[in-house]
């Protein structure tokens, strides 16, 4: 059937016999001739098809943010971020999974006034604490322990998925230290929830050549990272996994979930007791509506353009094919912040940006 456009605006398309096929792609019409698919199925064809099959895997991990970033490079192409990954993709084969790195994401803090806080005796009920204020900086806060109270061997921010590791983790029992010494092969597992998703001992890393080691990750451009977020408050199991008995072992870390917004934190494992343990973090006074405009270096080509929500809060990616990036926070009555020649990594660092208070 013949593409036809009624006096209602339906609209149909479809095989014309044997004269062609219509259709309409990203608002452009087009004929093409009627010819029955051939399939060889050589190597090279199925190499292809492997491939595009992984492209389509790799995007449907993409979260929403990683997907925008593509939207936004794909601008002026008429074609979706989809279409422009996936093509990237079958371009950079046969290496492409290690060509085409995820856009890094992050979340930028914007406000004021941001102010280095301690509290001490972080006692919990029912395992959750709340800060004396809010919000926090993301990847800010961190646990001293005091006394018997327990070394935290991972900080999970909850808004993202982050998983900080504040020192290495050289025991199957972390910093408890009486267990097993690592090995190669043994794996740094987590669990939780996501939005009614139930998640089991996920794969965040794996001991390798012999170090003995899951390494320290403190920062938030180091951390390992959850395949889902938000991950829900109070969910989450870490486990290392002991591969040398028969059967395996799983040993649970000490971990602590940060939720930043709200202020609060969540001991997953042992709750803190004595009164001169405490918490370091920093916050801020949020600013709404400050506008954040990321261009390619030296062009005018937009990578990212959002609006902080009431929190002062803007999740954003990257793609790191398209680096070098130009950043610029602003809004009426505060000081403009620029950010210049910054790689995909550094300009979604999760940061908080000062843009001063109003004028």
């Amino acid at each position: 059937m013949v593409k036809i456009t009624n006096i209602f605006g339906d609209r149909y398309s479809g095989q014309a016999g044997k004269a062609g096929v219509f259709a309409t792609w990203k608002g452009r019409q087009y004929r093409r001739s009627y010819v029955i698919p051939s399939n060889p199925n050589t190597p090279k064809q199925t190499t292809v098809r492997d491939n595009l099959a992984n492209a389509i895997t790799r995007w449907h991990e993409y979260i929403t943010v990683q997907r925008k970033a593509y939207a936004y490079m794909a601008a002026g192409l008429v074609m979706s971020g989809f279409n422009l990954m996936v093509s990237r993709w079958q371009k950079a084969m046969p290496n492409s999974a290690t060509a085409m790195i995820k856009p890094p994401i992050g979340i930028k803090c914007i406000g004021h006034t941001d102010t280095a806080r301690e509290e001490l005796d972080p006692a919990p009920t029912n395992h959750s604490f709340s800060l004396g204020n809010q919000p926090v900086v993301i990847g800010s806060l961190t646990f001293t322990k005091s006394g018997a109270d327990k070394a935290q061997d991972a900080y999970i921010e909850a808004q993202q998925g982050f998983v900080r590791l504040p020192v290495d983790i050289t025991k199957t029992d972390g910093a408890k230290g009486t267990g097993q010494v690592l090995a190669d092969g043994d794996k740094l597992l987590i669990s939780y929830e996501s939005s009614g998703r139930v998640v089991t001992r996920e794969l965040l890393a794996t001991v390798t050549g012999g170090a003995a080691k899951f390494p320290a990750a403190a920062t938030m451009a180091l951390a390992l990272r959850a395949k889902y977020s938000p991950i829900d408050y109070g969910s989450v199991k870490i486990e290392v996994e002991d591969i040398s008995p028969t059967p395996h072992t799983w040993t649970q870390l000490e971990s602590m979930e940060i939720e930043p917004i709200i202020g609060k934190v969540y001991y997953d494992f042992t709750d803190a007791a004595i009164a001169e343990s405490k918490v370091n973090y920093t916050s801020y006074t949020p600013i709404e509506d400050v506008k954040l405009e990321a261009t390619k270096s030296d062009t005018s080509f937009i990578a990212v353009r959002e609006y902080s929500d009431e929190n002062g809060q803007v999740a954003l990616a990257f793609t790191q094919e398209d680096e070098t990036f130009d950043a610029v926070y602003s809004k009426s009555g505060h000081t403009s912040v620029l950010a210049t020649a910054k790689t995909a990594l550094l300009a979604a660092l999760s940061e908080f940006i000062d843009i001063g208070v109003p004028a």
